[in-house]
C-alpha cells in the first residue's frame, strides 16, 4: 500500500472515531444538573429544577429526535415525552415511596440553545427518609454524570455527583450536619480524571502537541502551557465571571485540534509544501469566518478573526526558529485557554455556593493534571524510542499519526458550530 493510501486510510480512521465518540457523548459533554428546594415535615415538599443537554435527550427520548430545544417546547408530544422521562429519572423518595409530582411541569428558559430546562414540584406521602434518586440518561451514555445540589428548609446545602454506580443518596435529618453528605474532595479528583480520560478531544490535543518529538524540558513547559491556561479559564468560567457559549467553546476545542495537526505537517516538510499547507490554512479560516459572518457558524465573528491572525503569524514563526519545540508551550498555552472552559462547563452545571467552590475547582482541577500527566507518561517515551528509527521515517510517522487527529479536528469543529 502507497504512504498517500496510508494517510487516507488514517484520515477516514480518524472521521469514523470522531463521529462515533460524538455519538457517544465525548470529553465528558454528557452531563445535567438539578436544583432541589425541599421543605421537611409530615408531608415533606420539593421544588426542583433540572437542565439538560439537548443531545443527551435525543439519545434517550425517541420523540426529541432531530428536534432542537425550541422545537421540543412548541410540539407538546416531545414536550410531554420529555417532561415524562425527567420526572421518572430525577426523583425524590420519602419513607421508602416516590413523592408525587404536583401541578404542572413547566420549561425554564435557557440562554445557552443547547440545553433545555424543567421545573416542577413534588410531594411525599410519607415523612420517612428523604432519598434523591437521579440516574437519567445512563442507558444511553453510560459515562453520564448528574451534578445535584440540594437545599433543605434548615439552611443545610448538599452537593452530590451521581453516576451509573452511584444513582441514590439518602438526604440527612433535619439539624444534622450536612457537610459529610457533599461530594468530598477526593471525588471532584475522580470527576476530574473521568472527564479528562473520556475528553477523547483533550486528549488527541495533548498527543498531538507530543507527536514532534520535543526534549523532557520542552515536554515540562507545553504541559505547564496547557495547565496554567486552562486552570485560569476553569476559574473564570465557573465562577460566572467569563461565560462563553457552551457550543462555540467546543467548536473552537476541535479548531484547536486541527489546527495543532496542521503546525505537525508544516514542521515535517519541505518549504514548498509549507506555503502550500499556510496558504490552505489561511483560505480555510478566511472561509469560515465568512460564514460565522453570515451567521451560518456558531462561533463569533471576532473570535474567529482573533484566532485566524494568531494561528497565521504563530505558523509563520515556528518555521523560522531553529528549535520550534521550544515555542510550543504558547500554542498550548494559547488553545489552553478554551479548552479551561470547556472544563468549566462540567462544573457550572451545578452552581455551587461560594463556601463550596474552592474544594471544587481545586479536587476537580487535580484530576484533570493527574489524567493528562498519565498520558504525558505513557506517551512521550514510547515517541522517543520512536525517534530512533531516523528522521525520514519518524516525519512519515508524524504524518501518519497527525492525519486523523487533523480529520478529528475538523470534524468536531464543523459538526459542533453548524449544529
Amino acid at each position: 500500500m502507497k504512504l498517500r493510501h496510508l494517510w487516507m486510510a488514517a484520515g477516514v480512521c480518524g472521521l469514523a472515531v470522531a463521529g462515533s465518540v460524538e455519538d457517544s457523548g465525548a470529553h465528558g459533554r454528557s452531563t445535567s444538573s438539578s436544583v432541589w428546594r425541599i421543605q421537611p415535615g409530615l408531608h415533606p415538599e420539593a421544588q426542583v429544577r433540572v437542565r439538560v443537554l439537548v443531545s443527551d435527550l435525543q439519545r434517550a427520548v425517541v420523540e426529541t429526535q432531530g428536534l432542537t430545544a425550541d422545537e421540543i417546547r412548541n410540539r407538546p408530544v416531545a414536550s410531554a415525552a420529555v417532561n415524562d422521562y425527567l420526572t421518572e429519572h430525577v426523583a425524590l423518595f420519602g419513607g421508602g415511596s416516590r413523592c408525587a409530582v404536583r401541578g404542572p411541569v413547566t420549561s425554564v428558559p435557557s440562554v445557552d440553545p443547547s440545553h433545555l430546562a424543567r421545573r416542577w414540584r413534588v410531594r411525599c406521602a410519607a415523612a420517612g427518609p428523604l432519598v434523591l434518586n437521579i440516574d437519567p440518561f445512563i442507558e444511553a451514555v453510560p459515562s453520564h454524570f448528574h451534578l445535584a445540589r440540594a437545599v433543605i428548609a434548615d439552611g443545610v446545602v448538599i452537593e452530590r455527583i451521581f453516576a451509573l454506580d452511584k444513582s441514590s443518596f439518602v438526604l440527612p435529618k433535619c439539624g444534622e450536619d450536612g457537610s459529610t453528605g457533599g461530594a468530598s474532595f477526593r471525588e471532584y479528583v475522580g470527576l476530574g480524571i473521568e472527564h479528562i480520560a473520556t475528553g477523547v478531544d483533550h486528549l488527541l490535543f495533548l498527543l498531538a502537541l507530543l507527536l514532534i518529538g520535543v526534549s523532557l524540558r520542552e515536554v515540562a513547559t507545553i504541559v505547564t502551557g496547557f495547565t496554567v491556561a486552562h486552570s485560569v479559564t476553569l476559574t473564570l468560567g465557573v465562577l460566572g465571571w467569563v461565560e462563553p457559549r457552551s457550543a462555540a467553546i467546543e467548536a473552537l476545542i476541535g479548531f484547536s485540534i486541527a489546527i495543532v495537526a496542521i503546525e505537525n505537517f508544516a514542521l515535517t516538510v519541505g518549504s514548498t509544501t509549507r506555503r502550500r499547507i499556510l496558504t490552505g490554512t489561511g483560505a480555510g479560516l478566511a472561509g469560515v469566518t465568512l460564514a460565522a459572518a453570515a451567521g451560518a457558524v456558531a462561533v463569533p465573528v471576532l473570535a474567529l478573526v482573533g484566532l485566524g491572525l494568531f494561528v497565521l503569524c504563530y505558523l509563520g514563526l515556528v518555521q523560522r526558529v531553529d528549535r520550534p519545540a521550544r515555542l510550543r508551550w504558547f500554542v498550548a498555552f494559547v488553545f489552553g485557554l478554551i479548552h479551561g472552559f470547556g472544563f468549566a462547563g462540567l462544573l457550572t452545571e451545578i452552581g455551587f455556593p461560594p463556601g463550596h467552590m474552592a474544594p471544587a475547582l481545586l479536587g476537580f482541577n487535580l484530576g484533570v493534571e493527574v489524567g493528562q500527566l498519565v498520558l504525558v507518561a505513557l506517551v512521550w517515551p514510547v515517541l522517543r524510542v520512536l525517534q530512533r528509527l531516523g528522521s525520514a521515517r519518524y516525519r512519515r510517522l508524524v504524518h501518519l499519526g497527525s492525519t486523523p487527529i487533523l480529520a478529528a479536528g475538523v470534524y468536531w469543529f464543523l459538526s459542533r458550530s453548524l449544529g
